[in-house]
């Protein structure tokens, strides 16, 4: 049962992104999954049952991220990331990397909440840009992101062009949504009356529940 994300959390984050240190991880590793790691697993779950309602006939699958880093290919050889997350990913894929989430969360010096497709594998763009460029399909899209945006939602993706993609009007009203390479929503601020306590769980269902529909519109038509 989740019973909140304490402030030592986020105080062990930051001292592990501080040291990166692999030694003081290992000593340190049943502290930070007792604070961490089982608070968020329990939220996320609690979250993805409360959730079903939201996307009826759909599988929802629970992911934690590790917080290793792969440095395989990175000039940065960092050990550890820099936050603790996880998210609730809906469908059929559930490629972490391309996958549609109905709940992401994080944990760390920046923590927060967000929701949507924050990056879509070649062909995704392709179904998402060709219903974006739709009549009613874009029409639907714009209509569903303009009160969450107004509410204080932002839209984000792992990537954006500095301009209309290859064969689209620069005009086009859409454009600014066309130049996303994936489709997510950067909730608002976590309130610090509920950050460290267990209205926190409420506090992401009734974010997501909000941004549902948006999802819902990523699965018809982006999805696999």
């Amino acid at each position: 049962m989740f019973e909140g994300i304490g402030p030592r959390a986020a105080r062990l984050i930051v001292e592990l992104v501080h040291r990166q240190d692999r030694l003081w991880y290992a000593g340190h590793k049943p502290e930070i999954d007792e604070h961490v790691y089982e608070p968020l697993r329990a939220l996320l779950e609690e979250a993805r049952s409360k959730l079903s309602r939201s996307y009826p006939g759909r599988q929802i699958t629970t992911k934690i991220f590790r917080i290793h880093r792969d440095v395989r290919f990175s000039k940065d050889k960092s050990p550890f990331k820099d936050h603790a997350s996880g998210v609730l990913m809906v469908g059929s894929n559930v490629d972490p990397g391309t996958a549609i989430g109905a709940l992401y969360l994080q944990i760390g010096p920046e923590e927060g909440a967000a929701a949507g497709h924050w990056a879509m594998a070649p062909d995704q763009l392709v179904r998402y840009r060709r219903a974006v460029l739709h009549e009613r399909q874009g029409a639907t899209l714009s209509k569903l992101l303009r009160p969450l945006v107004a509410g204080g939602y932002q839209i984000i993706s792992a990537a954006q062009l500095s301009r209309a993609p290859k064969g689209v009007d620069p005009s086009h009203p859409r454009v600014e949504l066309l130049r996303h390479k994936g489709l997510a929503l950067d909730f608002p601020a976590i309130p610090a009356k509920v950050r460290h306590t267990k209205a926190l769980l409420d506090w992401c269902v009734e974010r997501s529940q909000e941004v549902a529909p948006l999802v819902r519109w990523l699965l018809e038509h982006v999805a696999d």
